[in-house]
């Protein structure tokens, strides 16, 4: 059996990099032929195609295997209904929210992007049986994120075996997106280079009249203290990963810097 899947986003709702996972709101349709839903027209008063029940017909177990929880449908299953048309076709349209595994390479923060893979597949049926094909004509993302720009995603097949003697059909649904870095270069990165240039100037400050070093004390104190506010900002927004992003280096050194 041939089964046609096409997916459209419409949003991206969350990216939790802590976690290493995204939340997408998701339209999707899927198309059959069952040859047990055939009937001649002429016999029902011209009547082409009907709507019902999705739970009233059988329906292809095509499952999203990349994510970290349930769907939560938009719809729910008990409310969804099929289209079928008087040749055996079968068109089940349905939406709902993904929170989809995707591994987060926070190297170059704030300026990085990211592609996660949202994979489909029959739970239970191999290519001998179900065949998975996608359905081109993608619609553009219907409600822009305000953090990260998301771009057309691409498609791929693959076949893969789990220790049956025929492989399972894949479908690789790669979506790509971009970090708006805006709100990180204005409050951190400006601040971390003032803050910074502070440090330096307080290096050359001349001493009081006493010979005291008050000054130089208290703008390293308070500059140290406020560069470590603005790294826990950015480690709170990281995964814990063994490469740490462009945006953590800057701090550390700049704290350094006074140190020295």
């Amino acid at each position: 059996m041939l089964v046609k899947i096409g997916i459209n986003l419409i949003s991206l709702l969350d990216v939790n990099e802590p976690q290493e996972y995204i939340k997408l709101a998701v339209s999707c349709d899927q198309r059959w032929h069952d040859d047990f839903l055939i009937w001649d027209p002429e016999k029902f008063n011209g009547t082409t195609s009907i709507t019902v029940p999705a739970d009233m017909v059988w329906i292809p177990d095509v499952t999203v295997v990349s994510t970290v929880l349930d769907p939560e449908y938009i719809t729910e299953k008990e409310y969804q209904n099929v289209i079928i048309i008087f040749n055996g076709d079968v068109t089940l349209q349905f939406a709902y929210v993904l929170s989809n595994r995707c591994e987060m390479k926070t190297d170059n923060f704030p300026f990085d992007s990211q592609e996660c893979v949202v994979k489909l597949s029959s739970w239970s049926f191999t290519i001998n049986k179900m065949i998975l094909e996608h359905i081109d004509g993608q619609r553009p993302i219907q409600n822009p994120n305000t953090e990260w720009d998301v771009f057309p995603y691409t498609n791929e097949t693959t076949d893969s075996y789990f220790g049956s003697e025929y492989p399972f059909r894949e479908i690789f649904y790669r979506i790509k997106i971009k970090r708006k870095s805006s709100y990180y270069v204005w409050v951190i990165i400006t601040p971390t280079f003032i803050i910074a240039a502070l440090s330096i100037a307080g290096i050359f400050a001349p001493f009081s009249s006493t010979g005291d070093r008050e000054e130089k004390v208290s703008l390293g104190l308070t500059t140290l203290l406020t560069l470590a506010v603005i790294l826990s900002l950015v480690t709170g927004e990281m995964p814990r990963s063994t490469k740490l992003p462009l945006l953590g280096q800057l701090i550390p050194f700049s704290t350094d810097f006074w140190l020295m």
